[in-house]
């Protein structure tokens, strides 16, 4: 009984955490050359207007790219998104609370009352195109 409520509880826990920020439908597409063609590897890359407060990408090899919403997991609520930190690259900061978020780091947290990472959007190459959804 405790090992299924246990099991109940951390699908749930789970399921809030993709309800973090509200839904938007995402579907974005880049072309691996023409637009990500001088996108170092271990840089990241704004992308406006999409998700919902924007979406961060991060490319970590020449085919491997992580995308992230640019909503602070601590204050969804608030209208502005996580900014790029002046002082260190690949680390976003939270303007109302100071949540610092490390790209590199699978997007968590590492300072700040947050707790969760910022949400991850599924990317996926399909010839020449990097796609962005949920």
């Amino acid at each position: 009984m405790v090992l299924f409520l246990s099991a109940v509880i951390s699908t749930s826990c789970e399921s809030n955490r993709r309800q973090i920020i509200p839904y938007v439908q995402v579907f974005v597409d880049l072309d691996l050359y023409a637009e990500l063609g001088n996108m170092g590897i271990g840089t990241t890359r704004i992308i406006p207007n999409e998700g919902y407060r924007g979406i961060v990408l991060y490319r970590e090899t020449d085919l491997g790219f992580y995308a992230y919403d640019m909503t602070c997991t601590e204050y969804p609520e608030h209208d502005r998104a996580v900014v790029r930190d002046t002082i260190f690259d690949g680390v976003f900061k939270c303007p109302k609370c100071d949540s610092r978020y490390v790209i590199i780091n699978g997007a968590y947290p590492d300072s700040g009352p947050a707790e969760f990472p910022l949400v991850e959007y599924r990317t996926n190459i399909q010839g020449n195109l990097l796609l962005i959804s949920n």
